[in-house]
């Protein structure tokens, strides 16, 4: 067999072993069911799979207000570092120690286990980026969350100061020119309030403010004497 021919097969082989291993453990994962429980995930070829699932559970967390579990060591998350071992370690070796193994043939023939590191080797090459972007996706909804979710409590908070506002002018008729928020006795706010402007006792704009936030502006109309007292200004 001329030299060209036996390298395209060779290659061809190996994009074989790419699409059929795969096939075959989805196959016996999925519809044979033949890997029960925990054991399963020891042959997980898409880490993505996990990434997404604790990355989605934890931004669950920040917006309910808890703190994210990350990734804590079982046998899901350990089919992740095993296939850091097998993308990163055991394929470059295997494929190195064949190419090595293939020099001292005469026709330069592969051994068996080129083939298992070409194979992981395209894996990599292909799995790798896509993770990484996937993880950086994930990453980027848990900080959206969290942000989210400060904006939330932003806007329940400055819509209790409205409130309070409203019912200290329509008590205590002093919402003036004078009037501020440390006014109205309200000691338990985690965020900056301030009086945008007074005008007479029918209009008032008070904002909220947030150091770790400094690009939201969010305002709300008082009107004490109005059917719709609050209203939301972004």
């Amino acid at each position: 067999m001329k030299f060209s021919i036996r390298r395209v097969n060779e290659w061809l082989i190996v994009l074989l072993l790419f699409i059929l291993v795969p096939a075959g453990l989805y196959f016996i994962r999925g519809d044979v069911n033949f890997l029960s429980g925990n054991l399963q995930y020891l042959f997980n070829i898409r880490p993505s799979t996990i990434i997404l699932r604790f990355n989605t559970l934890d931004a669950i967390t920040i917006f309910g207000g808890g703190a994210p579990s990350g990734y804590p060591f079982t046998w899901v998350t350990v089919s992740m570092y095993l296939n850091v071992v097998l993308y990163l370690m055991l394929g470059p070796y295997l494929l190195f120690k064949g190419f090595k193994k293939s020099r001292t043939n005469e026709n330069r023939a592969k051994p068996w286990y080129w083939y298992i590191g070409a194979a992981i080797c395209i894996g990599l090459i292909v799995i790798i980026p896509a993770e990484i972007t996937r993880m950086y996706v994930f990453e980027n909804t848990k900080v959206a969350a969290d942000k989210n979710r400060t904006q939330d409590l932003m806007r329940t908070e400055l819509t209790e100061v409205g409130f309070a506002a409203a019912q200290y002018e329509i008590l205590e008729d002093g919402v003036n020119e004078s009037f501020k928020i440390e006014d109205l006795d309200l000691n338990d706010l985690n965020f900056d309030h301030e009086v945008e402007s007074v005008q007479s006792d029918t209009l008032l704009i008070i904002s909220v403010s947030n150091p770790d936030l400094p690009e939201e502006d969010i305002k709300m109309e008082v009107r004490p004497y109005s059917e719709s007292v609050l209203r939301i200004r972004n």
